[in-house]
């Protein structure tokens, strides 16, 4: 998550406000929106199934097997141990395969730096391979920009007729605003392994260097590159009526090539727990079966493996109500919210006033954000592939987006009428929402030690919503 491109959102609502929308089956029971105590208590009885905990060691552990990107070995690794999760917690499960693209996966690098006569070798821990980076190992001294036999530092951008001679580069262009460095992607045919650098650890050397200085740094890399297929997790909790189901889903690879914790291991986390706590919720008689069926998808590739899905969906004979996607569920920085999106569709009208609910009636409540919002399309995740991707003149399905944070800084949008933000911040301009941030969103930074292990309440927040959503959507 995601691609900001205001005038494609602008075009893309404007077309789906034209179109003929159809939402939820008109024979289905009418979705729940509100709660007396009763049934409140009975929800959070539901909610307190949900582990954070647990979330939190699945978010490390999906990190652990790589960036997940799609056909690679951590992409097969990760998918397998889902798949075996979502079996220990009693639900069907079936891998799809999706087709075969080209893949690279880095798997052991190091890049030291000595700067002065005598000291010993500082490793730059941002060092980050260049997606399409090639293995090799060396040492050299280092050079600013281009230099014959050098390990070159550059800020410009890459291709390989401009670093011709280097041995190895050091890229500290784009950064995070938390200065950990963006994973570059290589253009082109190369043959020397690339870095990404921060500029905290660069701007030393850099500096040491054009004041007539001399720096040496040594290099290693081990890297695999293939095509193959990409492996996509879908587990059902059988309902009553299984000609019809509700989907949650999240992309399952990191999207940058980095560590992609919060982006999206956290919405993966989400999903899992979702599924765990609904089928342990079922066998402790908590909660009845599920009037439909319960899906639960892990992308093998963001937005690109869900369009395979759908463009399957005409063959299956179950007849999909509703989704609700989880995209940066699990870190924000400044203002803790819940956020929903897109509530500016006409098909989403339902299933967005049904999550508001939810929202507004266990505000604050334990295990419950204080604060929430819907806003309006911004685009660039999963859940919009079953809104824009179908054949011509065919409606969309009603699909939402969870999440707590959206791109790298906070973003400011304007309220759709006739849904105000509920419990928002009193500082907050009249008639805007301001969407938080992730500081280490698309970075080298973005692991569980620096987003989900400080906030695994953001996970927690985004699985009970999802879950009690679902259950009021069914009628339940």
């Amino acid at each position: 998550m995601r691609t900001f491109r205001p005038e494609r959102t602008r075009l893309f609502t404007a077309a789906l406000a034209a179109a003929c929308t159809v939402g939820l089956d008109a024979s289905r029971p009418a979705a729940r929106p509100a709660a007396d105590g009763k049934a409140l208590a009975a929800e959070q009885a539901i909610a307190a199934t949900v582990s954070e905990s647990r979330m939190v060691q699945t978010v490390r552990h999906l990190v652990g097997f790589g960036a997940r990107m799609y056909g690679t070995p951590s992409n097969h690794e990760s998918a397998a141990w889902l798949a075996g999760a979502f079996r220990q917690a009693g639900l069907e499960v079936t891998v799809r395969k999706d087709p075969a693209r080209d893949w690279f996966q880095p798997g052991r690098w190091e890049v030291k730096a000595v700067a002065a006569a005598g000291a010993g070798p500082t490793v730059l821990a941002s060092a980050w391979p260049a997606i399409g980076s090639p293995s090799g190992t060396g040492e050299a001294e280092l050079a600013i920009d281009a230099g014959p036999g050098a390990v070159c530092l550059t800020s410009k951008k890459l291709a390989p007729q401009s670093t011709s001679g280097c041995v190895a580069v050091l890229f500290d262009g784009r950064t995070s605003p938390s200065g950990y460095p963006g994973v570059a992607r290589l253009r082109g045919t190369w043959t020397i392994p690339v870095f990404s650098v921060s500029p905290r650890e660069s701007e030393p050397l850099r500096a040491r260097v054009a004041a007539g200085g001399k720096a040496r740094v040594s290099f290693a890399l081990e890297a695999r590159r293939g095509r193959d297929a990409a492996d996509t997790v879908v587990a059902t909790l059988p309902g009553k009526d299984r000609s019809r189901y509700i989907l949650f889903c999240a992309h399952g690879d990191s999207d940058s090539g980095g560590p992609g914790a919060d982006d999206n291991a956290s919405g993966v986390a989400a999903v899992l727990e979702i599924a765990r706590a609904a089928a342990a919720a079922v066998k402790a008689g908590l909660m009845e079966q599920p009037a439909w069926d319960l899906r639960f998808a892990a992308w093998g590739g963001e937005m690109t493996s869900t369009r395979e899905y759908v463009a399957s969906m005409a063959a299956d004979p179950s007849r999909l109500q509703a989704v609700i996607n989880f995209d940066q569920a699990g870190f924000a920085a400044g203002r803790d919210a819940l956020y929903v999106e897109p509530d500016d569709v006409p098909v989403n009208r339902e299933i967005v006033t049904v999550v508001r609910a939810v929202m507004r009636d266990h505000l604050g409540a334990a295990g419950f954000p204080s604060h929430a919002a819907s806003v309006k399309s911004q685009g660039g995740t999963d859940s919009y592939v079953f809104q824009d991707t179908r054949g011509p003149g065919a409606a969309p399905y009603p699909a939402v987006t969870l999440y707590t944070s959206a791109w790298d800084e906070p973003q400011a949008v304007k309220v759709t009428d006739g849904f105000p933000p509920i419990g928002w911040f009193d500082d907050e301009k009249p008639g805007m929402v301001t969407v938080s941030g992730d500081p280490v969103y698309h970075s080298t930074g973005d692991t569980p030690a620096r987003t989900t292990d400080t906030k695994p309440f953001d996970m927690g927040w985004c699985a009970r919503v999802a879950l009690l959503s679902a259950r009021r959507l069914m009628g339940q």
